[in-house]
């Protein structure tokens, strides 16, 4: 419920707020940020717009791209993904339809799911279903069916359980459905075939930050260990991943004394008391998202443990809120979830057109810790902290 409430929250306070950092560039026409545009109008007899559809870029690229799609090949840049002002005019005719199915009831997911309705709004795209999978893949199977149901022209979601998974979505593209996808593609699919293409956070960079934050915080020696998905799940596997390589070669003092793996972000807690009552002496914890580290500090600080130090990836209020506090939180991998939305849409957009799109697409990655928490809020999420979180910094 906790979760629920706070998903609510957030959501009324993105609606409202100036997107700053990540607002895309759009046209005098596009909605407001209040809701998906109204498909009643004919847009299609609307002046040609002045200016495209693309992002700003608040985090520069960097000199070299660690992403890599699930072909091999290098992730092109998000600021890579526009339309032009006549391909703007072009879809804003169309009066598409689209679904969108959030991973979990997170603030994270949350500002993936404003970012995407403001590029609809801007295309003048109608929102037709929403759906939450909760990393579970016959959630999925079901939102997918239901989505199927409204004849959407474009689905976006993150696909669970890749090896498997394909016949979820089969249907869809089949039926010309055009899928864009956050991080994870089903094995087997081609881009510019079965879906548009997928768009990701740096995900090896935010395994090497993690990695850094929390060796910094234990002073580079002692034991830790790791809280991971155990599924198959490329965004999450590939940063988990990237956090154990990391501490192997850069940290020979650092021991991960063992990996506890969840399938639920709820089961994250009890693999945590297991492992802190097996290891007395662990001194740190990574956890792969924010969502099952709320339920490790809850953990952690039911057995007095103040002294583990905590690092995960994804911005929350929880975990902010404990770390503005001087909790056991100490740093946040974070990226762009509000852009990865905006991007999808983007694709969509892409593939309804019939023009090339990247099949692969990543954007930036950054630290964030209790020393730039605020900045930290405004470039992944794209508002200023809650208050109870600003109050703690003493803002």
């Amino acid at each position: 419920m906790k979760a629920k409430k706070l998903l609510a929250l957030f959501l009324a306070v993105m609606m409202v707020a100036a997107v700053a950092g990540c607002t895309p560039s759009s046209t005098s026409t596009s909605a407001p940020v209040s809701g998906p545009a109204s498909t009643g109008t004919d847009a299609s007899k609307a002046e040609v717009p002045t200016e495209g559809l693309t992002f700003k870029d608040p985090v520069p690229k960097p000199d070299v791209i660690t992403t890599k799609g699930p072909d091999g090949n290098t992730a092109a840049w998000y600021t890579d993904l526009e339309l032009t002002p006549e391909e703007l005019a072009e879809v804003r005719g169309m009066n598409l339809t689209a679904c969108f199915e959030l991973i979990n009831s997170s603030e994270w997911d949350a500002a993936n799911l404003i970012g995407f309705t403001d590029a609809c709004n801007a295309m003048n795209i109608k929102i037709v279903g929403q759906a939450v999978c909760d990393l579970d893949p016959i959630k999925q199977k079901a939102n997918m069916e239901q989505f199927q149901a409204m004849n959407p022209n474009i689905v976006s979601c993150q696909p669970q359980d890749l090896d498997v998974c394909a016949p979820t979505f089969d249907p869809l593209w089949q039926a010309g459905v055009k899928l864009t996808f956050m991080s994870n593609v089903p094995t087997g699919y081609t881009a510019g075939k079965e879906y548009v293409g997928a768009i990701t956070d740096s995900l090896y960079d935010m395994g090497v930050d993690s990695a850094e934050m929390l060796a910094d915080a234990i002073g580079g020696e002692g034991e830790i260990v790791a809280i991971t998905v155990s599924g198959v799940n490329y965004v999450c596997n590939t940063r988990d991943q990237a956090f154990l390589d990391t501490i192997k070669e850069k940290y020979p003092n650092i021991k991960v004394v063992e990996v506890g793996g969840f399938q639920e972000a709820s089961e994250a807690g009890q693999v945590t008391s297991a492992l802190l009552t097996k290891y007395p002496n662990v001194k740190g914890i990574f956890v792969s998202y924010s969502t099952p580290a709320i339920d490790v500090l809850q953990t952690v600080k039911s057995l007095g443990r103040k002294d583990v130090k905590i690092v995960t990836m994804d911005l929350d209020s929880t975990c902010a809120l404990d770390m503005a506090e001087n909790g056991n939180i100490v740093g946040i991998a974070c990226d762009m979830p509000y852009a990865m939305g905006f991007g999808r849409a983007l694709m969509g957009a892409y593939g309804v057109l019939g023009k090339e799109c990247p099949g692969y697409v990543t954007s930036p990655s950054f630290k964030v810790t209790r020393d730039n928490l605020v900045d930290g809020y405004k470039t992944s999420l794209g508002i200023e902290p809650p208050a109870e979180v600003l109050k703690a910094l003493g803002k």
